[in-house]
């Protein structure tokens, strides 16, 4: 997945497949080739091991030197662990995508089967009268609205990123099918807030992905929004487009658009125009547009809205904060103590992207000092010198501020609704079958790496104990080369490195043994060196008057004949 920018904009840019064609046990799903070369819906379990982005963590990084650990902090910012709200998107699209192409098979014939299939009792007529029944296209969309920071938009590309973005088909079922599809499409709305912009956008975005001139076609500066929407209803159903997804809805401008009625009635236009499923994503400064009428009118409560607010104090919290607590590259380990949790809510009142870059600044703030431990003084101070843009927003969320709140709804909803939300929200992310599931595969993840690094460290101890090291000492060596190494290591570096302390250690203890057995002699020896009998030719008498003399000692007993010329010892 890669972003590319287009006149200023962002495009999210998915992978490019030849189909592949999957029977599925939907009986209406079937003989589509739209649906057929989707992958397989995925069960709970198999979506989250796909979202997760987990990176690579070693606990020898404490080890490294201060500016590498600093470096490998900026990994936190790749961290995904799904929560349930994730799996509840994920579930959505699934059957948003699915039920958006039912009626909208692109093969005639194939269309007469998947509808037979579907409804065995549907009266075709007697094939004179040239009747067909009709299937009304259910695309079923619907929004999502959530405070900034929450994980909206990482979360949307991590689903979206679960189906590829363009299948490119060339037969079905023995049919001759040469159709580019489009999947799914993922627009930004402009920074100028203007309808006819988002319009322009579409095809913009289009041309990045399969490299067309749709832009040029149809982007005459003369053509109004009215004009606009049937092309992209025609270019939408020519690709078979299964889902529009359009971000940052809060951007729109009442003036430019022509007031908030106007915009209502373009999404509703756009949704009964298109003719496929539209899902509108943004912050609650949006929810000041998106009025009851407008959720009744449009099509989009088919899947029902879903309210994205900050993580309360619960499991959810305690899940995500668990996993998160995991990267840490200080040279000494931190647990993740009840103070913590609840300073590291406090400060970011449980949205997602204020948590992760706390704990990455408060261990920026450490790394490289005397104290590298992790306390909750730390995370207070942390967000006070570095969060200041953010800090009276979450002061306002913490007291309650009526009047602060009503001032920023494009940062949290207004306050009248603050309570319904966060209601809503609880009762979306506390399912609790599901967060057991992820928990379980979170600790299961963990267990398998004690397990291996158990049996590694059993492994070389053992190996050393033959090698003639005392069990304990082989264990703490083991252990000590282990945590400098990693898990990951290859064995013969670790036994290298245990082995080496091994020694080290045993040297030291001898070490230790000879000054104290020298300190016990020291009394004897200066008793014996009164009575020593100075002998006329006396090593020591040599090397003693040499060194007054100025003469190396060598010297002096080479000249005193104590040394004698290696010639004499070598066979002639």
């Amino acid at each position: 997945m890669i972003t590319e920018q287009i006149y200023g904009r962002n495009v999210f840019i998915g992978n490019q497949i030849s189909a592949k064609y999957h029977l599925t046990e939907e009986a209406m799903y079937r003989h589509n080739a739209f649906i057929e070369a989707l992958p397989p819906v995925l069960m709970p379990e198999e979506a989250a091991n796909r979202i997760r982005r987990k990176p690579v963590y070693d606990e020898a990084g404490r080890y490294w030197n201060a500016q590498r650990r600093l470096q490998s902090v900026q990994t936190i910012t790749n961290y995904i662990e799904p929560l349930p709200i994730h799996l509840d998107l994920e579930q959505r699209f699934s059957r948003m995508i699915r039920n958006g192409y039912m009626a909208r098979n692109p093969i005639s014939a194939e269309w007469i089967k998947q509808m037979r299939a579907g409804f065995r009792d549907l009266d075709w007529g007697a094939g004179e009268d040239g009747y067909v029944p009709i299937i009304r296209s259910s695309a079923a969309g619907f929004s999502i609205i959530g405070t900034s920071g929450v994980g909206k938009t990482t979360a949307l590309d991590s689903v979206l990123s679960l189906y590829p973005q363009v299948i490119v088909h060339t037969e079905y079922n023995g049919h001759s099918f040469d159709r580019t599809q489009l999947v799914w499409l993922k627009l930004d709305c402009p920074f100028d807030g203007s309808l006819k912009g988002l319009c322009l956008n579409f095809f913009q975005a289009i041309d990045i992905i399969l490299g067309t001139r749709y832009y040029q076609k149809f982007g005459n500066s003369r053509r109004t929004v009215d004009e606009l929407l049937p092309n992209m209803a025609h270019l939408a159903a020519a690709l078979g487009l299964g889902v529009l997804v359009i971000d940052e809805i809060q951007r729109l401008n009442e003036a430019k658009s022509g007031g908030a009625a106007k915009m209502l009635n373009f999404f509703v236009q756009m949704v009964n125009t298109i003719g496929v499923p539209v899902v509108l994503v943004g912050t609650f400064k949006a929810l000041h547009f998106m009025t009851r009428e407008f959720a009744q009118a449009r099509r989009s409560a088919g899947q029902g809205d879903l309210i994205w607010a900050n993580l309360a104090r619960d499991d959810v919290w305690d899940f995500f904060i668990d996993g998160l607590w995991e990267y840490q590259w200080t040279n000494v380990s931190s647990s993740l103590t009840p103070a913590l949790r609840q300073v590291l809510y406090e400060e970011s009142q449980g949205i997602v992207d204020i948590a992760v870059k706390l704990y990455m600044l408060a261990q920026w703030h450490v790394i490289g000092q005397e104290d590298e431990r992790i306390y909750p003084g730390l995370i207070r101070d942390v967000a006070r010198e570095s969060l200041k843009l953010a800090k009276p927003i979450l002061d306002a969320l913490k007291a309650r501020d009526i009047q602060k709140l009503s001032q920023i709804s494009d940062i949290y909803p207004p306050i009248r609704n603050l309570d319904e939300y966060l209601h809503r929200a609880t009762d979306r992310i506390t399912i609790e079958g599901t967060l057991n599931t992820l928990r379980n595969q979170q600790k299961a993840e963990k267990n398998i790496m004690d397990d291996d690094a158990e049996s590694l460290i059993i492994q070389v101890a053992r190996w050393l104990v033959e090698a003639g090291i005392e069990p304990k000492t082989a264990r703490e060596c083991t252990v000590k080369a282990l945590n400098r190494h990693g898990s990951g290591i290859n064995l013969k570096l670790v036994m290298q490195e245990a082995f080496t302390l091994a020694v080290k250690y045993l040297a030291s203890q001898e070490d230790e043994s000879s000054e104290k057995e020298e300190s016990k002699q020291e009394p004897n020896r200066r008793k014996r060196k009164d009575k020593v009998v100075s002998l006329s030719g006396d090593l020591r008498e040599i090397v003693e008057k040499s060194k007054k003399k100025g003469i190396p000692a060598y010297q002096a007993l080479k000249d005193a004949g104590m040394i004698k010329p290696a010639s004499e010892f070598l066979a002639r």
